[in-house]
C-alpha cells in the first residue's frame, strides 16, 4: 500500500529497533497499512521503516552503574535516557504532530507521558498506544535485580497506567489480566509475539536420534540448569542443542554446566530473527521449561513458541498456563505435570517416533493461524481501540 502522508506515527522503544523483532513486525504492519513511520531507538535505522529513525544514545556502563547505585530514579532516568532522546521535530513545533505515538514497553513511558501532548494530535484525531511485553512488576527476581533495579522500577511502573495512553496492547491473556486489576484499567487488547509465516515442511522423525532444542536468550534466572540435569536422566536416543544470545559470559558458564554431557548437549550460533525457522526446522522438540519464579515466567508466551511452531517443531512445556492453552487447542506437544529434572525426563522416556511426527504435522498445521499474518489485524485494531487509564 503506497503511504499517505497525512498518517504519520513515531514507534519508540529503548532497544536495538533493527534487532528487535517484535517492533520490527509493528512498524511493518504500520508500512503496509499506508502510514509513514518514523522510529526512536537504538541501533541503525530498521529495516521495515520508510520514515526517519532517531538514533537513542546510551552513557557508557561505568556512568549507567554508579547511575543505578546513587541517582534518585527522576534525575537517574533524565541522565540515562531523558537527555539523550534525540530532537523530534514535531515537539519545537516545526512539523505537525503525529497522528500516532507507538510505545513499546516502559523505559521511555517518563518521556512520552510528558511530551504526548505536543508530540500527539488532541484526540480524537491522535493517539498514544503503548505495547508492553511483559507484566513490570515482577520481571526478575536476584539479589543484584534489587540492587540496582527495583528502586527505579517502582517509580516509574505507575507511567503505565497515564490518562496520557490511549490504549495497551500485550503478549498474552494472562499478562494482560494482571495488568487490568494492577491498574484498574480497561481490558488490554492481546497481540501474540509471532513470527512471519516460513513455508516449510516437518523434518522426519528418526526413532533412535530425538534431537531437543532450546533457543532464544541465555538467561540464568530461568533455571537452565533443569535441562542439563534432565539430559543425565535420558538414555543416548537424546541429544539437546542450544543456539542463544545474549551476554557471552552467560553462555560460557552454561557450556561449562553442560561439560559432563559431552558430545550429547551441543551450543550452535544463533541466527537472524528472520532465519529462526529455517534453522530449527532440522530438529524435533523445542523445550520451553521455564519454572514460575515470578509472575511474568508463569504467565510466559514467548517469541521461541511461535519460531517453534513456524519450525514445524513439537513442544515441551511445564504447566505455564498461556503455552499450554495453546499446546492443548493444536495438539502441538506435551505438558510436563511437574517443574522436576525427573518429571521432564520422564515425559520425554515416554515419547515415540510416531508421537514426535504427530506432534510436528500438528505444528504444521497451526502454522499460518500462528503467524504474525494472524496477528496484524489484531494490531491494527488493538492501536484503535476505545480504551482509558480508567
Amino acid at each position: 500500500m503506497t503511504a499517505d502522508p497525512s498518517r504519520r506515527a513515531l514507534v519508540a522503544c529503548d532497544s536495538d529497533l533493527s534487532r528487535d523483532s517484535r517492533v520490527l513486525r509493528q512498524i511493518q504492519w504500520l508500512v503496509e497499512d499506508g502510514w509513514v513511520v518514523d522510529s526512536i531507538g537504538h541501533g541503525p535505522r530498521p529495516p521495515r521503516s520508510n520514515g526517519r529513525h532517531f538514533t537513542l544514545g546510551r552513557r557508557p556502563l561505568p556512568v549507567r552503574l554508579l547511575s543505578y547505585l546513587l541517582l534518585p530514579s527522576r534525575w537517574r532516568f533524565e541522565l540515562l535516557v531523558g537527555s539523550l532522546i534525540p530532537s523530534v521535530p514535531a515537539l519545537d513545533g516545526s512539523e505537525p504532530p503525529y497522528d500516532l505515538l507507538l510505545a513499546n514497553d516502559m523505559e521511555l513511558l517518563p518521556w512520552a507521558t510528558s511530551v504526548a501532548p505536543r508530540l500527539v494530535k488532541p484526540a480524537p484525531h491522535g493517539r498514544f498506544h503503548l505495547d508492553l511485553h511483559e507484566f513490570a512488576p515482577s520481571q526478575a527476581t536476584g539479589w543484584l535485580w534489587k540492587l540496582l533495579f527495583r528502586r527505579y522500577q517502582r517509580w516509574s511502573i505507575p507511567f503505565i497506567g497515564s490518562a496520557a495512553i490511549s490504549s495497551r496492547s500485550t503478549v498474552a491473556p494472562g499478562i494482560g489480566r494482571l495488568y487490568e486489576d494492577y491498574f484498574g484499567i480497561p481490558p488490554l487488547s492481546i497481540v501474540r509475539s509471532s513470527p512471519a509465516y516460513v513455508d516449510l515442511e516437518p523434518s522426519p522423525a528418526d526413532p533412535e536420534h530425538i534431537r531437543l532444542l532450546h533457543h532464544g536468550k541465555a538467561d540464568l534466572d530461568r533455571n537452565p540448569q533443569l535441562l542439563f540435569d534432565t539430559m543425565k536422566l535420558l538414555d543416548d536416543r537424546f541429544t539437546l542443542t542450544m543456539m542463544l544470545i545474549g551476554s557471552p559470559r552467560v553462555i560460557a558458564k552454561l557450556r561449562k554446566l553442560a561439560e559432563p554431557l559431552g558430545s550429547r548437549v551441543s551450543f550452535v550460533p544463533p541466527v537472524a530473527v528472520t532465519e529462526v525457522a529455517v534453522a530449527v526446522n532440522p530438529y524435533d522438540l523445542e523445550l520451553i521449561f521455564f519454572p514460575p519464579t515470578t509472575l511474568n515466567l508463569k504467565h510466559a508466551l514467548p517469541n521461541k513458541f511461535f519460531e517453534s511452531v513456524q519450525g514445524r517443531l513439537g513442544i515441551v512445556v511445564g504447566d505455564s498456563p498461556e503455552m499450554v492453552d495453546l499446546i492443548n487447542e493444536y495438539h502441538l506437544g506435551i505438558v510436563v505435570p511437574a517443574w522436576t529434572a525427573e518429571a521432564l525426563a520422564g515425559a520425554l522416556r515416554r515419547l515415540t517416533a510416531e508421537r514426535v511426527a504427530g506432534y510436528k504435522a500438528a505444528a504444521d498445521r497451526a502454522a499460518q493461524p500462528l503467524s504474525a499474518e494472524a496477528e496484524a489485524r489484531r494490531f491494527l485494531e488493538a492501536i484503535s481501540a476505545d480504551q482509558g487509564a480508567s
